[in-house]
């Protein structure tokens, strides 16, 4: 062993720091009903003093496959994912098919859930999924940007896990998409076409898309040398009408912007609607600019110059990641960035 690495704690340790047999002490880890309460307590303390963190692989020889990965769609603070709505649906949709097609090309059914912050930060339903053994690997795919720590069970027991669309602080692996970078692309389009007078429409405050791609605007904005009123920050829910809002607001301050760059495509064609509406030309007089490049993007007019981020890539490389897991029966994390693509189309213009 080499020196100052510690031996791993197992089975046979608590069982022989208790007395009693290995069987036992199995038993009661599990919840079983032909173990008394008092037994059960005492095996559970031992372990924790111990430091014994149970092994999902060793544990699953036992009890053999599922051939099932639990999707979990967490939602948002107080309910506020609303993933079935259009403007999110066309986030998620891309996702799932990827998902269910290279699971089903290995044999695994999806099971898909989608849970609430406290239902899996309290009431422990991802915990009880693990445990329970009905599934052998689970996507996370997530939302907000919050405490991630209920999910250090996967990491005590080696649970084959992916969290998808971020990045979080726990050593578990992750698929994400260069948020930052595709705004940061965006201001520097537009400052290279002359624009420096650029607002930005972002997400909902918490969503975790929403903040990277407000965090890229500044930090390309900061870049250029550029300083940005707060009055040219403005905060929407991904919906087509907040999009209209929010640009009315902008084009009535008394230095409207020359361009608006929208955290995603929903609310540029709001802003869009509005700015035509107003009888501005888009985008001759204002430049407008989106996110995502989902269908909208060619059925609005002008046809929308945006960001596209490979959803369907970002469902794939998850499912192939927790696919790998299980199969090399090694839960080592890897870190995969899926790089944005600016895509010009007509709704953005040359200063004039």
């Amino acid at each position: 062993m080499a020196k100052g690495k510690r031996r791993q704690i197992t089975l046979e340790d608590v069982a022989r720091h208790l007395g009693i047999s290995k069987a036992t002490v199995s038993l009661a880890l599990n919840n079983s009903p032909l173990v008394a309460h008092s037994t059960k307590i005492r095996v559970t303390e031992a372990a924790e003093a111990l430091g014994y963190r149970p092994n999902y692989f060793a544990a699953n020889l036992s009890k053999g496959k599922s051939d099932v990965i639990g999707l979990f769609i967490l939602e948002g603070e107080e309910g506020a994912c609303n993933w079935a709505l259009s403007s999110s649906w066309m986030f998620y949709n891309p996702i799932l098919k990827s998902v269910v097609s290279t699971l089903s090309q290995k044999g695994y059914r999806l099971q898909l859930e989608v849970i609430s912050i406290d239902g899996a930060t309290n009431c422990g339903v991802l915990a009880h999924s693990i445990q329970d053994g009905s599934l052998d690997g689970i996507l996370l795919l997530v939302q907000d940007d919050l405490d991630y720590k209920f999910l250090s069970i996967a990491q005590r027991m080696q649970f084959p896990l992916v969290v998808m669309n971020a990045q979080i602080d726990l050593d578990i692996s992750s698929v994400r998409t260069g948020n930052e970078l595709g705004a940061s692309r965006v201001v520097e389009y537009l400052v290279d076409l002359g624009h420096t007078k650029i607002a930005h429409i972002g997400g909902p405050e918490r969503d975790l898309n929403a903040l990277e791609r407000k965090s890229g605007f500044l930090r390309a904005m900061s870049a250029a040398n550029l300083n940005v009123s707060g009055d040219y920050v403005k905060l929407g829910d991904w919906q087509i009408q907040s999009g209209s809002k929010l640009a009315r607001d902008l084009m009535a301050l008394n230095r409207p912007p020359t361009a608006i760059c929208c955290a995603n495509d929903h609310m540029a064609v709001g802003a869009i609607r509005t700015l035509q509406q107003l009888g501005y030309k888009v985008p001759e007089d204002v430049s407008v600019v989106g996110y995502d490049d989902t269908e909208m993007c060619v059925v609005v007019t002008p046809n929308l110059t945006t960001v596209r981020q490979s959803l369907e890539e970002m469902g794939e490389a998850s499912a192939r990641e927790v696919l790998r897991q299980i199969e090399e029966g090694t839960v080592s994390t890897r870190r995969i960035n899926l790089e944005p693509e600016l895509v010009i189309r007509h709704s953005v213009s040359p200063i004039a």
